[in-house]
């Protein structure tokens, strides 16, 4: 988004306006007019959850290799920005160079949550893209459907052209380039529907036709002449050495997982019964070591986070597990940079591993029990016993963790009043072991969700609590635990799970009521403030339907709205392990069975992965800037704050500059403590919205800094809109950064039209005279014009918090001034 661009003007009137702008470290921009195909990769739900989503970095990097082909994001806009939008008639457009959604070519959606679908239709709304497949022609856009969402695509069957199934990185280039060639030959677009049917992982929703199963009270498809009657997911032959990307894009606000995450494995081994992602992401496929290694630290190095993950549904799966974490500790530690490991079990827990993670900082302790007691462990496969859980709380706070977090789950299949019982005990005799360990109570989260029996597990043909039910078991737990001050108890609303499960288990009827809820308002439904539950009421009484139809256990002999789609676990399989989980019987995970017993993989060659590569260590990165120096040594930067930088708040415009020291080789001194960070000082605060000029850091290092490589690295290593002007050392006695300032240059256009009126150079001085003897400590304010600028000097530290958005305010009148504003200067006192 360039300064000229519609969208910066209403930017100033939303709650986070950084969301919208791009001009991130590592984007990626070409020229629209130089590719063949352009590509908008949306995320159905805000910025600071799309941009931690490793399905759509892998798909950006993979996609912009290619010459020919634009790849650009676009999220949802939060309700304000929706509003402006509306308001102002500006389409949704890209983040990279703002273009129209309507103007790509393909449009391709991650699902990975049932309750985006309603942002769907706002983001293809806002864009200028019918909501239906069955609306578009020949000029619009394909609108595509990917991720774990989609593996039961009928309730939003009549919204998109196609779905794509499996890992996208291996059949989503081939759908870009097949759409590209059938464009270029002016292919029908019902025709392409059928061609592109004919691509493996390919669901054409409109070559099928619905039919009532029977004995169910859901609807099914049916292929029509030449559609596939099954879609079998795709996947990567060889993951272990496939792409992900190394350079991704850094965010400049602070996004929900802000930080490098490399996935270890894909799958998981364990086979939990209620786990859908098990089976749509089967089999287990653990990645190399080295590569992990390598692109853990390249990624590191190439982005400036000081923090990094290994992903993987289960991590303590991957054979080479304490390897990588040992070779990678080895480099990270010296750099200060932790390591986290996602969905560790206790049996994967070893000293060595923890002791290695813990040789920066602790990260978060959790376990993930699920339920409360071994028999209705056992009834969802969990292979977790009470003394595997007790063991890794021993192991916890004897690391001297005093909060853990312990995730169950309300409704299982079978679940009695003492296994919520179950629940309460482990916690309470958690909370008395950390007591005897640590010598007070540790502090205890626990997370209680609704079971939703989701498709492609074996517990898609049983039914869910009823809404009543849950309340009664999440009031018992909550009601057992509230004596208990350290632990702290957080449930999932009842009424969003609900929702959750009538679209995981629906049918392509429930299109036209999700068209109904949007229109009626529904908006952002998995935010627990967002939820409109009249609004979902209202459609599906306007649709004829009842949401405990979808609830309600079902027939096994009857069809499935998803069985059409293959995720390579055969559906008795399924069944037999419904059967095992009713008698409570475990049954044993992919890693301790013989390949095929499930009849779910036919290509048992997964099971015998390439020899993993020797873990290599990384060339050391360029040394840092600067000759080692006699102590520590301070020094003064000056840098400026405009253009799409304006739009970072200061704390997130900290985290940028760190980042880029960090990218630049500049070291700076760390702080002491739990979490150490970069010991920078920084000026005044200055508001989100406001440009500046001269804007001063203070920082100390070990190192003697020439200002020319100084500046030269940093401003190669900063985003758009941040640029160092000049770099001096100070003398270590020298009074602090904020006991040597002595004013606060301002200034705005005092003719601009977008203070409302037209002002004389006489008016505007009476004025600003008359607000000077009203305002207590405004006599420390100093006024003058020169030109068309009004510049305001005011003290480092105004009396009563007046600062000078609150003097444009009272004298223009302008209700949100500070996007008119510019810091132009910070006055030091004289030396000495």
């Amino acid at each position: 988004m360039s300064e000229r661009d519609p969208l910066a003007r209403v930017l100033p009137r939303v709650e986070r306006p950084g969301r919208y702008v791009g001009g991130e470290w590592n984007e990626i921009r070409k020229d629209p007019a130089r590719v063949r195909t352009k590509v908008a990769l949306a995320f159905p739900d805000v910025y600071e959850i799309g941009m931690s989503y490793l399905g759509q970095k892998i798909l950006y990097h993979l996609l912009n290799k290619d010459k020919a082909v634009l790849a650009e994001r676009v999220f949802a806009p939060w309700p304000d920005l929706e509003r402006e939008l509306r308001a102002a008639a500006i389409p949704l457009a890209s983040l990279e160079n703002s273009i129209p959604l309507r103007e790509f070519d393909i449009v391709g959606f991650s699902l990975l949550y049932e309750l985006n679908y309603s942002n769907v239709l706002t983001i293809l709304d806002l864009g200028g893209i019918a909501l239906t497949s069955a609306e578009r022609g020949d000029a619009d856009p394909l609108v595509i459907a990917g991720g774990p969402a989609a593996f039961n695509p009928e309730p939003v069957a009549d919204i998109f052209d196609l779905v794509f199934l499996g890992d996208g990185e291996d059949g989503f280039p081939e759908i870009v380039q097949a759409a590209a060639d059938m464009r270029r030959r002016r292919v029908p677009r019902r025709d392409a529907l059928r061609e592109l049917a004919r691509i493996g992982g390919v669901y054409v929703p409109s070559l099928y036709r619905t039919v009532p199963a029977e004995g169910s009270p859901l609807v099914v498809p049916r292929p029509e002449a030449g559609a596939p009657a099954v879609v079998r997911k795709r996947l990567v032959e060889d993951f272990s050495r496939s792409f992900f990307p190394e350079k991704i894009v850094v965010p400049n606000l602070r996004v929900v997982f802000d930080r490098v995450a490399v996935e270890a494995a894909r799958g998981c081994p364990q086979n939990c019964r209620f786990c859908q992602a098990s089976s749509i992401y089967f089999p287990h496929r653990p990645k190399d070591p080295d590569v992990i290694h390598k692109t853990a630290m390249r990624s590191l190095r190439q982005t400036g986070y000081e923090d990094a993950s290994l992903s993987a549904l289960s991590i303590g799966d991957h054979p080479e597990l304490e390897a990588i974490v040992g070779s990678l500790m080895d480099e990270l530690a010296r750099e200060k940079i932790s390591l986290s490991l996602s969905s560790l079990r206790p049996g994967r827990l070893s000293r060595g591993l923890v002791e290695n993670i813990l040789k920066v900082r602790k990260t978060g302790f959790t376990l993930v029990p699920e339920a409360g007691t071994e028999r209705l462990r056992a009834v969802i496969n969990k292979k977790l016993d009470d003394r595997e859980i007790r063991d890794a709380l021993t192991f916890a706070f004897e690391g001297g963790w005093k909060l853990v977090k312990l995730y169950f789950m309300a409704g299982l299949p079978t679940e009695t009043e003492e296994d919520l019982a179950g629940i309460v005990g482990l916690v309470r005799d958690g909370l008395e072991l950390g007591r005897s360990i640590l010598g007070s109570y540790p502090r205890i989260h626990v997370s209680l969700s609704s079971f939703i029996p989701k498709p492609h597990t074996p517990f898609q043909w049983l039914g869910m609590d009823d809404e009543v039910v849950l309340a009664e078991k999440q009031a018992y737990v909550r009601t057992e635990l509230r004596k208990h001050r350290s632990v702290e108890i957080k449930t999932h609303p009842i009424a969003t799970s609900v929702l959750e499960a009538v679209f995981s288990r629906g049918d392509r009827r429930l299109g036209r009521v999700l068209i109904d809820a949007w229109r009626r308002g529904a908006r952002f439904d998995g935010w627990d403030d967002k939820l409109d539950a009249g609004a979902w009421q209202d459609a599906f009484a306007g649709a004829g339907i009842d949401h405990r139809d979808y609830l309600k256990p079902l027939p096994r002999e009857s069809a499935l709205p998803w069985d059409l789609i293959e995720t390579g676990i055969k559906k008795s399989h399924l069944a037999r392990e419904l059967d095992a989980a009713l008698r409570a019987e475990r049954t044993p995970g992919c890693l301790e069975r013989a390949c095929g017993e499930c009849l779910g993989c036919e290509n048992p060659t997964w099971k015998k992965p390439a020899r993993p590569t020797k873990i290599m260590p990384l060339p050391a990165p360029a040394g840092p800037a600067g000759e080692p120096g006699d102590g520590t040594l301070r020094y003064l930067a000056v840098y400026s704050k405009k253009g799409k930088a304006r739009y970072l708040s200061h704390i997130d415009l900290i985290h940028v500059i760190q980042r880029s020291f960090r990218r630049a080789g500049i070291e700076v001194r760390k702080t002491q403590g739990f979490h150490p960070k970069m010991d920078l000082t920084y000026g005044p605060a200055l508001p989100l919205g406001m440009e500046a000029l001269r804007e001063v850091l203070e920082f100390r290092t070990a190192r003697r800094l020439e200002a020319k490589e100084f500046l030269v690295r940093v401003n190669k290593s900063l985003p758009p809109g941040i640029k160092f002007s000049s770099l001096e050392r100070i003398d270590a006695a020298s009074p602090s950064l904020h006991n040597a300032m002595e004013r606060l240059v301002y200034s705005l256009d005092w003719k601009s039209e977008a203070l409302g009126r037209s002002w004389s150079a006489r008016d505007l001085k009476l004025a600003l005279g008359r607000f000077k003897d009203s305002q207590a400590g405004a006599s420390a304010t100093d006024f003058r014009l020169s030109g068309r600028r009004l510049v305001l000097l005011l003290p480092p530290l105004p009396a009563r918090g007046l600062r000078a958005q609150d003097i444009v305010r009272a004298v223009f009148g302008h209700e949100d001034p500070v996007f008119l504003i510019r810091r132009d200067d910070i006055v030091f006192k004289p030396a000495g």
